[in-house]
């Protein structure tokens, strides 16, 4: 049973406490020593479309990448009648690392806004990914653009839901068991190696076999 301030006892079977999220300390402890304009909504980090966020002084701007859930970066879609935070999904954190990583591989000078690709010696201006970069037009580094490929939702009892889209065009909605075996395709496909992916599968039929082990709960 369960017993609240006013001193009702509410028969139950089981409690579930669910308090939502917090930042963790370290973004809190980042926050303090970063300018007031760095905070954003809900305790994240405002960045800018580079992913850099503000710092205390100008010699520091650039050193400090910002991404994923603490990240706050606004954008507006076609159906948005104001730009809004991106969500705190793992698909806007995927992306995001992508970005961060190739800004840092093509070597842009993230002081700079926007960042470009630095002077360099004669040598190294002939480097094949410089040369590259030039004929696609990328000496300055475009701005991260999210690229929304749909929703999926598992609502148990192996049911789930998904939106598939590109962009702002959706292309196809499911529901229940199809939906539900699109669901754990694209989670055994995003895992990071294939052990985990054998591990996985595994897990899933044992589970389908002997049902759920429940013996350390």
């Amino acid at each position: 049973r369960a017993v609240v301030p006013v001193e009702e006892t509410i028969p139950l079977g089981i409690t579930v406490w669910a308090a939502g999220n917090a930042p963790v300390p370290f973004v809190k402890e980042l926050l303090s020593q970063l300018p007031e304009s760095a905070a954003g909504s809900g305790g994240r980090v405002n960045v800018d479309r580079w992913l850099r966020c503000p710092t205390p002084s100008a010699d520091l701007f650039g050193s400090i990448f910002v991404l994923g859930d603490v990240a706050c970066l606004e954008s507006k879609s076609k159906y948005d009648t104001s730009p809004e935070p991106l969500p705190q999904t793992a698909q806007v954190a995927g992306q995001q690392g992508s970005f961060a990583a190739r800004m840092l591989n093509r070597g842009y000078d993230m002081q700079q806004s926007p960042p470009k690709l630095p002077e360099v010696s004669a040598d190294a201006a002939f480097s094949l990914l410089r040369v590259s970069l030039l004929a696609r037009g990328l000496e300055e580094a475009p701005g991260f653009n999210f690229l929304s490929l749909g929703l999926l939702a598992y609502v148990g009892q192996e049911e789930a839901l998904n939106q598939v889209m590109v962009g702002d065009v959706p292309l196809f909605n499911y529901s229940g068991k199809i939906a539900f075996a699109l669901w754990r395709s694209v989670y055994l496909a995003k895992q990071a190696s294939s052990r985990n992916q054998a591990l996985i599968a595994f897990d899933w039929a044992r589970t389908e076999t002997f049902g759920r082990d429940i013996t350390r709960l």
